[in-house]
């Protein structure tokens, strides 16, 4: 099933960044490998106590439980910014 690209918050967790203006995220893929890289505290925001960066939704695979997702910057295992996260 394919999403119109759009806004999409998901769950990671940070820890203080190189600059004061950016965190430190890792983040969770669908296939259970873990994947890390900073990014603007502006795009993280804080919802019952978990940490979500705002990303652009581009796919679903409902059936699959994951979602394909653009994040804001490459991550540093990776050098993408396309990534596949569990569907919460």
């Amino acid at each position: 099933m394919s999403a119109s690209v759009k806004e999409h918050w998901i769950p990671i967790t940070t820890s203080s960044g190189m600059f004061s203006n950016e965190y430190a995220v890792s983040l969770e893929l669908a296939d259970g490998r873990l994947v890390s890289f900073f990014a603007d505290k502006s795009l993280v925001k804080e919802d019952d106590g978990r940490a979500l960066l705002k990303v652009f939704l581009v796919e679903l695979y409902p059936n699959q439980n994951k979602q394909r997702v653009l994040l804001p910057t490459e991550t540093f295992e990776t050098a993408s910014r396309w990534v596949e996260v569990a569907t919460e």
